[in-house]
């Protein structure tokens, strides 16, 4: 039977020099990844504070969600576009791609996760590029929801407390809704689903998978379970603000259940990744020689732009250290002893 349990999230500051604060929960000592999620962050509110340099990934996918606030993306591959609430936008490294994030001191509120997904290994050489789509809010009775990644289809209930005392779905007599969320035209590895939700006090969701599931709560908590979990039982687990609630394993049914205070969170889920992850930095490989070698492309002036291609349209920073020193983030050194693929225990 599969199993359920909770990732509390460890502040990291991100961005090297004027970094911002964020709470991590993937990767974790505990799991490295749900489906083909291995990566995720979430911070705010608070003031507009990102200035994310230039930066390479190679062989993985990133993907900023917004709650509230604008992030400027500006990449290698030519893209210029402001991330507002409701834009979804993955960015394919390919072989290697380069980008800056930053705010505006004087913009809205910063609020919002940062996602990043793994390729397997046949098919992590796609070209490098970004996929931009704009989303719809659908609700359903009392769950209002964002696709992004992925279809979402499910059955919308709420918990309530029948004349004996149980508690079980659809208060009053009501009939579970079977509602369709919508889909996202955006590829993704892994049949990767991922959606914002926002869920009113007690209000349910069970979803068909037969995938790994989890959820990023933002505000309020939730419980995520699988499709027979009731009162009694207790395969399940519940997660508060910043905090990851996921499967041991591919579940055929998971029901997501607001609290009291009811819940705004990020539904994620997807087949396992199915390999172990060589990963250093920013950079993903198929062999140590090949992370070594994507840090080393960086690392020299001339390889860096064949490789990665150049940012243009970052601003830098005024001030000190001067915009010479924060044209880019450098890669930090490479460990002196042999990397060590991460597994999920």
């Amino acid at each position: 039977m599969t199993t359920f349990a909770v990732l509390q999230p460890r502040e990291v500051p991100l961005g090297g020099y004027r970094a911002i604060t964020v709470r991590r929960t993937l990767p974790h000592v505990e799991r490295t990844s749900v489906g083909p999620f291995i990566f995720a962050d979430h911070f705010g509110p608070a003031a507009p504070s990102m200035d994310v340099a230039p930066h390479p990934h190679t062989h993985l996918a990133t993907c900023t969600w917004l709650f509230s606030g604008r992030v400027r993306h500006d990449d290698s591959a030519g893209h210029h576009l402001d991330v507002v609430p409701g834009d979804t936008v993955l960015m394919v490294a390919g072989n290697g791609i380069a980008h800056s994030e930053y705010s505006w001191p004087d913009g809205p509120e910063l609020h919002g996760v940062q996602l990043w997904l793994g390729y397997p290994t046949d098919e992590r050489h796609a070209e490098r590029g970004l996929h931009h789509f704009t989303t719809d809010a659908v609700t359903h009775g009392g769950v209002t929801a964002r696709v992004f990644l992925g279809e979402l289809v499910g059955e919308v209930g709420e918990v309530g407390r029948a004349a004996g005392g149980e508690v079980g779905t659809a208060a009053g007599g009501a009939v579970p809704e079977d509602a369709r969320f919508g889909s996202s035209p955006i590829p993704a590895p892994r049949r990767a689903l991922a959606a914002e939700l926002r869920m009113r006090p007690g209000a349910t969701l069970t979803l068909p998978l037969g995938r790994e599931v989890g959820i990023l709560v933002d505000s309020g908590s939730a419980e995520l379970g699988d499709g027979s979990t009731s009162a009694t039982s207790k395969n399940c687990a519940t997660a508060g603000p910043a905090a990851l609630a996921y499967s041991r394993g591919p579940v055929a049914e998971a029901t997501i259940t607001a609290g009291a205070d009811g819940a705004t969170l990020v539904l994620l889920a997807g087949d396992p990744y199915g390999e172990d992850l060589l990963m250093f930095w920013n950079f993903v490989g198929e062999s140590e020689s090949a992370v070594r070698a994507a840090r080393d492309d960086w690392e020299d002036e001339r390889t860096r732009a064949l490789r990665y291609g150049v940012v243009e349209g970052y601003p830098g920073h005024e001030g000190e250290p001067t915009r010479a020193q924060v044209d880019r983030i450098p890669a930090p050194p490479m460990p002196s002893v042999r990397l060590r693929p991460r597994r999920n225990r």
